[in-house]
């Protein structure tokens, strides 16, 4: 991750740029907005008809 451009987004808890499957969180007002699966628990990500919230919302 040496590569990573230093103005690129980060994201998550871990504050990590974007990278694999990712989930956004369901809230509009979400400081973070999208998440990696695997730092939140999830194998999968959640069926598009489900609502998703982060811990934090």
């Amino acid at each position: 991750e040496d590569d990573v451009d230093p103005n690129e987004p980060r994201y998550c808890f871990c504050n990590q740029v974007s990278y694999g499957q990712m989930v956004g969180c369901d809230d509009k007002d979400c400081a973070r907005e999208w998440f990696h699966l695997n730092c939140v628990g999830l194998n999968h990500p959640p069926n598009k008809k489900v609502r998703w919230y982060c811990d934090e919302c």
